[in-house]
């Protein structure tokens, strides 16, 4: 019918080993492991633990090799993975450089560029048929605050359509 084992019946629960004969008592014995495909969480599934194979018997080696082939496979797919992720990362980190030189270079002749990428101090330089605008609209934080969203979009459309303007009839180059 099943197995009896630890005070209750196994259902479908296959075992392996021998039968002894004990003559004292006129009973036979059975010294066997149970056969589990699956591993350790099959096992538990089964209501068995590893301390139910017994410590001389190979399949509890066996079981704990796999256990542990299991977990390096977990560990591997993990590793796999946050090294990915740093990969990725690396390569969003080099294209946000790439970007950064590459707006220096419109901005500044590649000298100026150059030392300001490397953190270098820049001597003022007079450069021909150059001309630079930063601008700020002072109170923006202010402003703001007090305005509703449409207002400030508004407003700032206003400022850079009219900022186009000038620059198209100027002939200016603007980045």
């Amino acid at each position: 019918k099943g197995l009896y084992l630890s005070g209750g019946y196994l259902q479908g629960m296959e075992v392996k080993g021998q039968m002894v004969h004990c003559p004292e008592s006129e009973t036979l014995l059975f010294l066997g492991s149970p056969v589990v495909d699956g591993g350790l969480s099959a096992m538990l599934r089964r209501g068995l633990y590893i301390s139910d194979v017994p410590v001389h018997d190979a399949t509890r080696d066996i079981l704990l090799v796999e256990e542990q082939a299991r977990a390096q496979d977990g560990l591997k797919r993990r590793m796999d993975k946050i090294r990915s992720s740093i990969q990725e990362a690396n390569l969003a980190v080099e294209e946000e450089r790439q970007k950064n030189v590459d707006l220096l270079h419109l901005i500044f002749p590649p000298s100026v560029a150059r030392k300001l990428w490397l953190g270098e101090s820049v001597e003022a330089q007079q450069h021909d048929q150059v001309t630079l605008l930063f601008s700020d609209i002072v109170g923006f934080t202010a402003i703001c605050s007090t305005a509703t969203p449409m207002m400030v979009i508004n407003m700032l459309n206003a400022l850079y359509t009219q900022f186009d303007q000038f620059c198209g009839e100027l002939d200016v180059y603007k980045a």
